[in-house]
């Protein structure tokens, strides 16, 4: 993943089998810009994140910055992680175990809220927008929205200033088990994820030359 480094300084930690155990796939996009100039700018992204990798050289960053991941994040999924471990070694019909369920369920919806409620995403009429605001369909929103290689590279570009003029997401790695994704062919944006959010990252886009 650390492509930008000759081979022989290239981090294991960034090695595709290490961030993608047993050769999972994974969503990689590529977004085409014009500078002021006009000059062609690439911007590369991946969706999620894996192996504690966040920031790699060459790819755009998360949404999210570092201080907001480890501040906010981790330690509720930390907390939820210790709850599944003490869970593993009870009876699933004691108590215990219904309590301990009952506290993880609750720590993971106050922390799905809180996550949600520090996204926010930026325009190309310069607009920025809270993911509540921005999120188009009705109803309860899905985790992950904000972590998808689309939002990554249209939030990137218009904070840059630069004038998207096409955009290419495909699957890498081994295919999925329900037979939805296969290795090296290109995908459209989730509908539930990206393209709720799609209309307001697109607002101000001029059409390409």
């Amino acid at each position: 993943m650390d492509y930008l480094s000759p081979s022989s300084s290239a981090d294991p930690r960034y090695s595709f089998e290490r961030l993608f155990p047993g050769e999972r796939g994974h969503m990689f996009g590529v977004l085409e810009c014009r500078d002021g100039e006009g000059e062609t700018v690439l911007l590369r992204a991946f969706s999620s994140l894996h192996g504690g990798a966040r920031f790699i050289e060459g790819w755009v960053p998360p949404i999210l910055s570092s201080e907001t991941y480890r501040d906010c994040v981790l330690p509720g999924q930390a907390a939820i992680k210790d709850l599944s471990r003490q869970m593993l070694a009870l009876d699933r019909t004691s108590g215990r175990y219904k309590d301990l369920f009952d506290q993880r369920r609750s720590i993971s919806r106050t922390l799905m809220e809180e996550i949600q409620s520090l996204y926010f995403f930026h325009n190309f009429r310069g607009e920025r927008r809270g993911l509540r605001d921005a999120y188009a369909l009705p109803g309860s929103i899905p985790g992950g929205v904000g972590e998808c290689c689309a939002p990554k590279l249209l939030n990137h570009a218009a904070r840059l200033g630069l004038r998207p003029v096409g955009i290419a997401e495909f699957y890498w790695g081994v295919a999925t088990p329900s037979g939805g994704r296969q290795s090296g062919e290109f995908y459209p944006c989730c509908e539930t994820r990206c393209r709720p959010i799609l209309g307001f990252l697109l607002c101000g886009v001029q059409n390409p030359d």
